[in-house]
């Protein structure tokens, strides 16, 4: 069973990563959230993660439109860092 964390979206860290400020947790969670995760996007290949020349990829990814905005994520994993990796879905 995959982790689930709700809450609104405080700074976006870069092209595939954002800091929430959690509202509530699942209820069955295997890992345990305070009051803040690092986010990361599952499935954006971050062009600074993988230098070269990538047709068609935009510049960035419109992830200031993230901010302050309600979130729920699914955590499919984590990353070297420690970021959790999510599926995120948009509440409002």
């Amino acid at each position: 069973m995959q982790d689930r964390v709700h809450g609104v979206v405080t700074n976006i860290l870069g092209r595939d990563r954002f800091e929430l400020r959690i509202l509530d947790t699942g209820r069955f969670n295997e890992h345990n959230y305070k009051n803040w995760a690092c986010i990361r996007i599952a499935g954006i290949n971050d062009p600074e993660l993988y230098p070269g020349n990538h047709p068609g990829l935009p510049e960035s990814i419109p992830m200031e439109k993230l901010k302050n905005r309600e979130v729920q994520c699914f955590i499919m994993a984590r990353d070297n860092d420690g970021n959790a990796v999510a599926v995120v879905q948009c509440v409002n």
